[in-house]
């Protein structure tokens, strides 16, 4: 049958279009209901609906991108209205938002696109295995859209998933610990009233505030210890995300209100229970995804960077004897030996004793996330935009108080709005939070520049995550600047930075590859299983690349990080932000932020690779990074 249409088609619209006819026809074959609309539909269907190159083609380009990014957005859009309750914590905790958050207003999408032959007309005239880039930015509209319909995995399945990621991002927000209601096994530590810590963002950035401050050494080890215990299920569920509740870690009891001390009862895989979930709804999807593993599925098909050389770039910078070095180099800093929490030292601007004390309390300056987002014009102008250009780009974002860690959430359509979710206390941004209000402002401005004024609107975006966190580091570098700490102008320490922050997250993120590998050996693996494996994957990669800076007793950071817990396999994400990260502030030496990251973002999301050539002219690559850290080492005598 699909010889004969070819035939068909060929005879109606000229030899000269055979190839791209046997490419729609075969593409188009794939994603038609034979068993509903028969053979003799699918014939008829691509004679009727068949576009040749040229004029036409691109008219029905422009169509599809409408009619796709209408519906597609208007969805995405809905979503931002699910999730408000679950994500901001200026709105009341209704129980009913565990009903709520489940909702997946795209869950039947795909199902629709195939039943009303959406797919089908989409495979035939765009739909390709074409792996070349094209010479044409109607031609990259067309290859993206040609990915549309290609799979369909049921609503059912989408939409449990949805219900387990909620159920997951429920318990990430609530997984607050109140240090100041802890005993410790050092009597002489102590937090103030009403320290609450989200783990692990919250307790990592806290830790390593504490650097300089009085009695920060022995709450710094006091807080290793609580996220060695969230990892190995040694924490009370009775505690999150309570203040009344009491916990005397050394005498293993607890107090609840108005009761009397009780034995504590360890929460065991609680964690991983939630991930299980997730981790289900994944493998029912897996068979109905094109790759059928969401591996191969996150590599080849979201990022378009091979797994081979994300694993090849992240070892190359953990086996790097740079991290001695450097680890020497904080040695001297610090004034002692180095603790495996050293593993997330930033302080390489300073003297290693704390950052330079601000004459005004950021708090006052940005009480609530109003005050944020009127700061963003003004913040914006400080790092290179004209005033009238930082005021369109606030008018299209909006900062909201977060329940749970900083995030971004990019526009869905032309009239939505990119959102930046940052926590705001009530006596208002603390500096540490400001940094990741920092972080995610470089989310949004990406996601304002590569969106709104986009030539084809499925180009929206860059070309994957880590892009957008390349942007996003660059920001977060510029915080002091718009604090007012003067700048010391010592360049090769911060390089060092560079460097100790991709080679801290490269551990996690290999961590996480080894152990989707692993459950994907162990399909059927318990929560409790789950939990033993990742902690010895983590501490088998800990012995293999951190042991020989940190000492071999790694606390099981490898495996703390909540990001893990969502199942959607991001932590890779992160060091190649800080790869091409690094490569973007290397091109940018000498050239203006503002005006560059206009034309890089104007790309859009084309193959990250091709992004790479067109706009720094180099591939993706680590070895900026380990040279540039090299020079820096040797520039002070390390």
């Amino acid at each position: 049958m699909s010889k004969q249409t070819i035939k068909q088609l060929i005879a109606r619209h000229g030899s000269k279009h055979e190839k791209d006819i046997s490419r729609g026809v075969r593409m188009c074959e794939e994603v038609w209901d034979f068993e509903r609309e028969g053979r003799k539909g699918f014939r008829c269907f691509c004679l009727e609906q068949y576009v040749p190159p040229g004029r036409d083609r691109k008219q029905l380009l422009a169509r599809l991108d409408e009619f796709h990014h209408s519906l597609f957005g208007a969805l995405g859009g809905a979503l931002k209205v699910v999730r408000a309750g679950q994500d901001m914590a200026d709105r009341p905790s209704l129980a009913a938002e565990e009903v709520l958050g489940g909702f997946a207003p795209r869950s039947h999408l795909q199902a629709d696109y195939r039943r009303f032959h959406i797919s089908g007309l989409i495979q035939l005239n765009f739909g390709t295995e074409e792996t070349r880039a094209p010479r044409s930015r109607s031609g990259w509209a067309g290859r993206r859209l040609g990915r549309i319909g290609r799979e369909m995995i049921p609503a059912e399945l989408s939409q449990q998933y949805a219900e387990a990621s909620s159920e997951v991002d429920r318990f990430i927000s609530a997984y607050n610990l109140h240090l100041d209601r802890f005993r410790y096994p050092d009597s002489a530590v102590s937090f103030p009233r009403g320290t609450q810590l989200i783990c692990h963002w919250g307790l990592r950035d806290y830790m390593m505030s504490l650097n300089g401050a009085r009695n920060g050494l022995p709450r710094q080890r006091a807080i290793l210890d609580l996220m060695r215990r969230v990892v190995d299920g040694d924490v009370p569920a009775e505690v999150l995300d309570d203040p009344e509740v009491e916990w005397d870690i050394p005498g293993q009891r607890i107090r609840c209100p108005g009761e009397s001390w009780k034995p504590v009862r360890r929460q065991g895989a609680l964690r991983w229970s939630k991930f299980h979930k997730v981790w289900q709804a994944q493998r029912s999807i897996d068979p109905h995804t094109r790759h059928g593993n969401l591996i191969d599925q996150k590599f080849e098909e979201e990022r378009e960077i091979s797994e081979q050389k994300v694993v090849g770039m992240l070892t190359e910078i953990l086996a790097s004897p740079l991290a001695e070095r450097i680890g020497r180099y904080i040695g001297d800093e610090v004034e002692r030996d180095l603790e495996p929490f050293d593993i997330y030292y930033r302080d390489f601007e300073t003297d290693g004793l704390g950052r330079e004390v601000l004459n005004y309390g950021v708090e006052k300056r940005y009480p609530t996330a109003e005050a944020l987002n009127e700061a963003i014009t003004d913040i914006l102008v400080q790092l290179g935009w004209v005033e009238e250009r930082a005021r369109w780009i606030r008018s299209r974002i909006r900062v909201d108080n977060a329940r749970s860690a900083g995030h971004a959430w990019p526009p869905q359509h032309d009239h939505d709005l990119q959102l930046l979710r940052v926590r705001v206390g009530r006596g208002g941004c603390d500096e540490i939070n400001f940094e990741t209000f920092m972080h995610e402002l470089g989310h949004c401005v990406e996601g304002v520049l590569s969106r709104y004024e986009m030539d084809y609107k499925i180009l929206w975006g860059v070309p994957s995550t880590a892009f957008s966190e390349a942007f996003a580091f660059t920001f977060q570098d510029r915080t002091d600047q718009i604090l007012g700490r003067s700048e010391s102008g010592a360049a090769a320490p911060m390089m060092l930075k560079r460097f100790w922050e991709a080679f801290e997250i490269s551990g996690p993120a290999l961590t996480e590859i080894r152990f989707l590998h692993w459950l994907y050996d162990n399909p059927e693996a318990t929560a409790r299983q789950m939990m033993r494996a990742i902690r010895r994957i983590g501490d088998s990669l800990w012995d293999e690349f951190y042991a020989r800076v940190f000492g071999e007793n790694g606390h099981g950071l490898m495996s703390v990080y909540s990001h893990i817990l969502w199942g959607d396999f991001y932590l890779a994400e992160y060091p190649i932000g800080y790869i091409i990260g690094h490569q973007v502030r290397q091109y940018l030496r000498g050239r203006s932020l503002a005006q560059e990251m206009e034309t890089m973002c104007a790309q859009g999301d084309i193959f990250p690779e091709s992004w790479m050539r067109s706009v720094l002219g180099e591939p993706i690559s680590v070895r900026p990074l380990l040279e540039d850290t090299a020079l820096a080492l040797d520039q002070l005598g390390y």
